[in-house]
């Protein structure tokens, strides 16, 4: 009798154990891109490698989403303005650069546009919505604050994250058209790790939500135009654009990186860390990958 109760509180406490480690479908989309900088289509599952923190895991569930000319795919693009104060007297700049963006959208695209610092704008809204919003955008609409405007940032992005985030299976791309500092700032470090925890809290909502930001910089210094090493726009798969000349390039990058690309589904275990490395690599001469290199744990 007492070797079954025994066995018995073991077999609960295994169970238990067992519900700790419960896991559950992440999902990861990826941008792969040859050396022309064209779409590569046409890849299968077996042609990725996924590695969560180092591990390489199981792909579980593939989709590939192809624009065609017989196929529209429907995107989701949110246009965000920095209105910080920092990049003062770049008011007309930037609503030039959003009216071209509006300009490119056509359904079945989901647009919209939202001023940072004014809480009333959500990521939803039709054309008109979005043109005057662009019409009344003004970027010193605010002083700026040092860490309190880079902690409103990384709120605003968490907030659109989390308002697209039911448009499930779909890559969505947050576009910050300002200053470095706003649009594609680096994970909090030394003085800025009070920013750690909105830090954290902003890129799991983007990866539970497969949204990546992409960072528009029309005064930004000269530098290689693509992503900066951990940046948000790094970490989460986007891409840093910097003294925007032409904004031909900028727009068909996101159309593209959001009308092409793959989503993968794997069974990855909870842990205590906030936030997990990422890494996918493709079996494919010429392969370039874009994906995001940090994810967050389910909420």
């Amino acid at each position: 009798m007492a070797f079954g109760f025994r066995a018995l509180s073991f077999g609960l406490v295994a169970m238990f154990a067992l519900a700790q480690q419960t896991t559950y479908l992440a999902e990861l989309d990826v941008v792969v891109i040859d050396d022309a900088g064209k779409p590569m289509v046409g890849l299968t599952q077996n042609d990725f490698q996924v590695r969560d923190d180092g591990k390489v895991v199981d792909v579980k569930t593939f989709d590939e989403v192809r624009e065609t000319e017989e196929r529209a795919v429907a995107r989701s693009i949110v246009l965000l303005l920095d209105d910080s104060g920092f990049g003062a007297g770049n008011t007309s700049t930037i609503q030039q650069i959003a009216r071209m963006f509006v300009a490119k959208m056509a359904p079945p695209d989901e647009f919209s546009v939202i001023r940072l610092s004014n809480r009333r704008d959500e990521a939803f809204g039709d054309r008109l919505e979005a043109l005057l919003r662009i019409q009344e955008y003004r970027s010193d609409a605010l002083p700026f604050f040092g860490r309190e405007t880079m902690e409103n940032a990384l709120r605003a992005f968490a907030k659109v994250a989390r308002t697209v985030e039911p448009i499930e299976h779909r890559r969505k791309a947050l576009v910050c058209v300002g200053v470095a500092e706003v649009c594609s700032m680096t994970a909090p470090s030394g003085r800025y790790e009070l920013l750690w925890k909105f830090w954290v809290d902003t890129i799991g909502a983007l990866s539970r939500s497969n949204a990546s930001v992409y960072s528009l910089e029309p005064n930004g210094t000269p530098r290689r135009t693509n992503v900066t090493r951990d940046s948000i726009a790094d970490v989460t798969g986007g891409e840093v654009f910097l003294n925007i000349n032409e904004m031909t390039r900028p727009i068909d990058v996101v159309r593209r990186d959001t009308g092409n690309y793959y989503i993968l589904g794997y069974w990855s275990p909870q842990s205590d860390k906030p936030l997990h490395s990422l890494d996918v690599k493709v079996s494919k001469r010429g392969a370039h990958v874009r994906v995001r290199r940090l994810r967050g744990e389910v909420s």
